[in-house]
């Protein structure tokens, strides 16, 4: 497993802690982890390079976002901040996957 692919992987599991607390579940929550799980899927059926300028941007921001999930985990506070983070991660996933669509 790569490191992008490991920092899906991180995403997913603080996800899915979140989801199962009262305190902190979401549709949107929910919502993220469906997203991110449908591109690690995608991700994990793709050929690509990754010194590649979409995979490294896409590499940086699926790691904030992980930090930012495990974060969360600690501190309830901290899930609105992890929100767009991992939104602009599965944004930059998305490009990446689409880069591949266009060069295959």
């Amino acid at each position: 497993m790569d490191k992008l692919t490991d920092d899906i992987q991180r995403t997913i599991r603080a996800l899915e802690t979140l989801s199962g607390r009262a305190s902190t579940a979401s549709d949107t929550i929910d919502e993220l982890m469906d997203q991110l799980f449908q591109q690690k899927i995608d991700l994990a059926g793709a050929k690509y390079s990754t010194s590649a300028p979409a995979y490294q941007q896409a590499l940086q921001s699926m790691a904030a976002a992980a930090n930012k999930a495990e974060r969360a985990l600690k501190d309830p506070h901290a899930v609105a901040p992890m929100v767009p983070a991992i939104e602009d991660a599965i944004g930059k996933l998305a490009r990446l996957l689409d880069s591949f669509a266009h060069t295959s």
